[in-house]
This record gives C-alpha cells, structure tokens and sequence, in this order.
C-alpha cells in the first residue's frame, strides 16, 4: 500500500507538468551555498523559467557551505551587480588579500536576503512567491541540516514569512550535467504540484512551513518520492575532530582523488596528502547514523534511493510531550 501511494504521488507530480506557464508563473529567488558559479544553480535557472517563472538568483560570491545561518551584519558588504541584466547577483568580498577587520563573507542567508530585500523589489515591486535554495551539491539530511547554509538560506526566508524550499543533490551533481538536469526537473515538478494544488489566493505553503527535498545519487532509477521526517541520521556522515588529520581517511581519500585528477599516482598521492596533513588538527567526518535506524529519516530513505520530501518550519521547539516532561523534572523552581 506505501508503495503504491508513492507511485501515487509521483504520477500526480508528473502530471503536475502540463499546467500551462502562465497559471504557475511565479516570482522566484534561487540562492544557494556552493556560490553562483556552480553548474547546478545555473541548470536550476534555466529550468525555472523555461517553466514560466520569473527568476532572480542571488547567491553568495564564494562558496560558504557548512555555513548554517551565518551573517556578517552592521558592516558594508560587496554586491556584485555585472549581470544584472540577467537578474544575476552574488554576496560578498572576494578579494583575501583585505585585512580580516575589513572583509565581509557574503553568507547564504546574506544573499537571499539581498535577494528578498533588494532585487525583488526592484523588478517586482514586492516581497517573492517563493525562495528556492540549492540545489546543493551534497545531501542536507537529519541533524546536519543545523549547519547547512541551504537550509540557513531557507529558513531565514521562512521567518519573513515567504514560502521556502530547499533543495540537496547528490555530490555527482557538480559534474554531472545529466544529474543536475533531472533534480531541476524534479524541482520543477514540485514547485507545480504546489501551485496547482493550492487553494485560490493562498501562498504555495502555509505560513512558516517549507520543504527539504534531497535527491538520490542515482536519478535514473531512483524509487519515486517518499514523504519523510527528517529525523536525526545525516545520511550516514558524523561530524569529528582530528589532532592528526593525516590518519583521517575520509580528508585523506578526498585529497587522494584531487591529486589524482591532477596526474599523480594514486601511491604518490596518498603519501602526498599523508605528508601534508602530518600533525595538523581540524574537522572532518566520520561514519555514523546518530542512532537513528527509522526507514522515514530522510537521511536513511535518501540513501535507499528515494527522493526525500520532508515537511519543516524552522521552529526548535520540542513536542509537547517533552515540553510536559522538561515542566515535571523541574517543578518547583522559583
């Protein structure tokens, strides 16, 4: 019966398609993290308005991922504006030669905010329909979604009241041109479905809620949409910190393919990076679920191979139940 409900709802988003352009058309801002010069913000793009829409993109100048909510606020910060004609804009400073006191990170929730405040104004006149950050190139799953900087773009949308959706690939999506063409279709899809379905003079989404959609590695065969939670498991990745990152295998296998695309050997690249890291501390990953098993995380069911729709709104309140538990634990308190 799931099965068949997840056929269900993909056949209605397929069909979602032959709404014409000008029933839909929306005005939209596309942002990310991984900066505007990335394949599959461009990809995006395109697809959004060869659907109808209207299109600002505005992103960060440099790539920021990891950076959650961040912002470098009551400073002047650098817009570049040279494409404007083409409703292009970036965030930030780029020149690193400037003096830290004086440089300005163009964070993703910078830049939607450029975007929502600035250039939407400009040629709407008005606040967006909705905000699309991503797609990013890497999943944002379960409890990693705290420090994503799609999801930081997301949510300080949804906190100006404007619906959100934020949209995570698989890495292969930075150069497979192929994969990021089927998740802007997949984008496409969604984004329709909600504009069809939405009673009359309704935003897309209620107020405060959006979506975290996260795409499969595979998108040819992937196993249709799955309606999920997003739970605790990040898609298999934990956060660690290393006192020695040449012992770190994930750092260690990732600088070992860089190398390699570049020429070396694989021998000569491992003992490369080995040499390079030799003694020197910092942040990495390691494999882990957080102890969280259940087949509707989308960190668990992405991996499965679905297309992962979860339903958030930003807000860390726990459940009541815990809230009653936290009220009992702590009675008496004056």
């Amino acid at each position: 019966m799931k099965r068949t409900m997840e056929k269900m709802l993909t056949a209605s988003l397929l069909s979602a398609t032959v709404i014409s352009a000008p029933v839909m058309a929306l005005n939209i801002v596309l942002t990310n993290d991984d900066s505007w010069d990335t394949q599959n913000i461009q990809i995006m793009k395109s697809a959004l308005i060869d659907a109808g829409h209207s299109v600002i993109m505005s992103a960060p100048c440099t790539g920021q991922s990891g950076k959650g909510g961040a912002m470098t606020f009551l400073k002047p910060v650098s817009v570049d504006e040279t494409k404007a004609a083409q409703q292009e804009f970036c965030v930030g400073d780029t020149d690193t030669s400037v003096a830290f006191a004086d440089y300005a990170e163009g964070t993703p929730v910078m830049a939607v905010l450029y975007g929502i405040d600035v250039a939407a104004q400009r040629l709407w006149g008005q606040a967006p329909d909705l905000v699309i950050s991503g797609p990013n190139e890497g999943n944002n799953l379960g409890f990693m979604n705290n420090n994503s900087g799609t999801l930081g773009a997301t949510m300080i949308a949804l906190s100006r009241g404007i619906p959100a959706i934020a949209v995570s690939a698989n890495e292969n999506t930075a150069h497979d041109a192929d994969q990021s063409e089927r998740v802007a279709h997949t984008v496409v899809e969604v984004v329709a479905k909600l504009a069809s379905s939405r009673p009359s003079g309704s935003p897309l989404l209620p107020a405060y809620t959006g979506l975290n959609i996260n795409t499969p590695e595979e998108m040819v065969n992937n196993l249709g949409y799955k309606f999920t939670d997003v739970g605790w498991n990040g898609g298999g990745i934990e956060f660690k910190f290393s006192d020695d990152l040449s012992g770190d295998a994930v750092l260690i296998g990732y600088m070992v393919q860089k190398l390699m695309a570049g020429g070396m050997d694989q021998a000569t690249a491992k003992a490369t990076a080995q040499t390079a890291m030799q003694g020197k501390q910092g942040l990495s990953f390691s494999m882990g679920d957080a102890g969280d098993t259940n087949a509707n995380s989308e960190g668990n069911a992405v991996k499965a191979g679905y297309i992962t729709i979860s339903t958030i709104d930003g807000n860390v309140q726990a459940a009541r139940a815990k809230v009653s538990l936290t009220e009992q634990r702590l009675l008496g308190l004056n």
